[in-house]
């Protein structure tokens, strides 16, 4: 039958027939069609699942979990339905210093962290090329929606085609000098593509659920991770001005933006603007009070080679600075690099930057880089 997706000139001459590719597996569908177009293009594929956590018999961690074991279980069976060798590489304890305990430190410390940024960029893709060094592989390969273009110059990050699926924000903190190595066949298909191409190859996967976004929190109850300490206890709620509103149950259950679950009553909608993890305040106002057209950042990582220390654009094209995966963008007037910190100042207001989530930068649909958003406000006038 002929292949139910249509694989891209670009990709066939990255990958001709014979090259080793070790592929991130997880049981899933995006990685199942990947690992199907990279057999299709008669690449030498082995498979990897990464064994992040481990919580037992915690039965609240089903096949949602990326390395669940009926993950894991179902990871083997579709490496061996492609005739590909699998295994299960235990990266535990490097993800639970480089992703659970940042997670948890930065909650306490009042900011809303984003760990898929760190897993990718500390602890998964580096992870992947070292073993695929060891396994003599040429190239890595995971199921993420995002492209790495070359066109004859240096690898470079872009945006996947499906605008509603594109995952190059959680790709930005890879190094530019692991760009050359890696490939992501899905990247010019939509999901909807991509189910279609598993029902009509017979998948058993084609309809499984995606997996949640953070694999180590079941039911998205984060409470667990935390006994006592800095962020767990009650405090005071109040409003811009100061005045107390109310009471909170703990720090690390809010996060800039968030509307629901405060308990207080106003004539108003009233939203988190600010956590005090130094007074243990919550402080709540107006939607008005999220805008924010100057950013700051740390931790700044340049997607692409060369990137220069500042500028409002990148060759004539307009530059775009994301505050969270979902958030369209917004344009930047004017951006500068200082060692590690990203200061970015906005054409218009953006609504509700919390810091500890990225702040990526884009020209067009290329990644420039980003780093960990530290402090929101605005232009004095």
């Amino acid at each position: 039958m002929t292949f139910p997706l249509d694989i891209g000139q670009d990709l066939r001459r990255r990958l001709a027939p014979g090259t080793g590719v070790l592929l991130g597996i997880s049981g899933g569908v995006d990685s199942a069609v990947a690992l199907a177009v990279l057999r299709e293009l008669g690449c030498d594929v082995q498979c990897v699942t990464f064994k992040n956590f481990c919580y037992g018999g915690d039965d609240r961690f089903t096949d949602r979990s990326c390395c669940s074991l009926d993950a894991i279980e179902a990871a083997r069976r579709l490496a061996a339905r492609f005739g590909a060798p699998h295994w299960v590489a235990d990266v535990e304890p490097a993800f639970r210093s480089a992703v659970i305990e940042p997670f948890v430190a930065e909650y306490r410390a009042g900011r809303t962290p984003n760990p898929c940024l760190h897993c990718n960029g500390t602890v998964r893709f580096p992870g992947l090329v070292r073993l695929a060094d060891r396994q003599g592989c040429a190239f890595v390969a995971t199921g993420h929606y995002a492209r790495v273009e070359t066109d004859g110059g240096p690898a470079r990050l872009c945006t996947g085609l499906d605008a509603a699926k594109d995952q190059s924000y959680f790709l930005h903190r890879i190094g530019a000098d692991l760009w050359p190595r890696v490939v992501f066949p899905l990247g010019r298909h939509t999901k909807d593509q991509v189910r279609a191409a598993a029902r009509a190859l017979g998948l058993p996967v084609a309809d499984k659920p995606d997996s949640q976004e953070i694999c180590f929190v079941p039911e998205d109850d984060r409470s667990f991770l935390f006994q006592g300490g800095p962020g767990t206890g009650e405090g005071p709620i109040v409003d811009v001005d100061g005045r107390e509103l109310g009471r909170h149950r703990g720090l690390v259950h809010y996060t800039v933006g968030q509307r629901r679950g405060l308990g207080v009553a106003a004539a108003e909608p009233l939203y988190v603007v600010r956590l005090d993890a130094a007074t243990n305040t919550l402080v709540v106002g107006a939607q008005a009070a999220l805008a924010s057209d100057v950013l700051e950042a740390d931790g700044f990582v340049a997607a692409l080679p060369g990137l220069p220390g500042q500028g409002p654009a990148a060759d004539g094209v307009v530059v775009t600075a994301r505050i969270r995966h979902r958030h369209a963008g917004a344009r930047v007037h004017a951006w500068r690099r200082e060692g590690d910190r990203l200061m970015v100042e906005l054409a218009e207001p953006v609504i509700g930057a919390a810091p500890g989530q990225g702040l990526v930068l884009y020209a067009g649909d290329v990644v420039l880089g980003g780093g960990r958003l530290v402090a929101a406000g605005r232009r004095e006038v």
